[in-house]
């Protein structure tokens, strides 16, 4: 009986090299989690990076410069630097960098403003901003308090001297409306006055009142 016991509870060879590499096996499985926790650390957050960081985007939103550690202010690492309160620019001499400061003004705004400003020679009136594609009323209200306008600095365009391929481009004047005036020069002489322009029949008030601005008679 304790022969035949003995028998069975015996492993050969074969078996045991198993059962060695079960035991092992079973050991590195509980064992590894152990081993990657030790290897694969996480790493801990830096907290005074990430409130210097807050406290710059903070300042940028202010509009306030804050200067960073490498010596620039937050307005090189964030592009922008928005107007302060009571601050104004002015419309016809700023550039497009300085014309984004506005608030509600982007590049794309800012690109539109200055093409339609070139066109015109300038603006005489603020009122004119609303002419800009896509600057509706909404968006002039939004923007107006933080533009002026000099206009003095327009640039006139001489109607006695001014050929025709010129003054088709003046955002004012129709293709027909340009050439009558040219028309009329031809036929009548230099103008004198806005008055001499009041006889072309393609000109009405509301024309006139829009070029005035515009046309010098030296």
């Amino acid at each position: 009986m304790r022969q035949r016991f003995k028998n069975y509870l015996s492993l050969t060879k074969k078996e045991w090299n198993g059962t060695v590499v079960l035991v092992i096996a079973i050991i590195m499985v509980l064992v590894a989690p152990y081993v990657y926790q030790q290897l694969h650390k996480d790493k801990l957050i830096n907290l005074k990076d990430f409130d210097r960081a807050a406290t710059l985007l903070s300042s940028a939103e202010k509009g306030s410069p804050t200067n960073a550690r490498s010596g620039k202010g937050v307005s090189h690492a964030f592009g922008y630097n928005k107007l302060q309160p009571g601050q104004t620019v002015e419309i016809n001499t700023v550039d497009s960098a300085q014309l984004t400061r506005v608030h509600g003004i982007g590049p794309s705004f800012a690109n539109r403003i200055l093409t339609y400003r070139r066109k015109l020679g300038g603006f005489a009136t603020k009122q004119q901003l609303k002419e800009v594609y896509g600057l509706d009323a909404e968006k002039y209200a939004e923007i107006s308090n933080e533009i002026r306008v000099d206009a003095s600095r327009i640039k006139r365009i001489s109607v006695n001297a001014v050929d025709f391929e010129h003054l088709r481009r003046f955002p004012y004047l129709s293709y027909k409306q340009a050439n009558a005036v040219i028309q009329y020069r031809v036929q009548h002489g230099d103008y004198r006055s806005l008055n001499d322009m009041r006889d072309i029949a393609l000109l009405n008030d509301e024309i006139l009142r829009k070029i005035a601005p515009y046309i010098s008679f030296k």
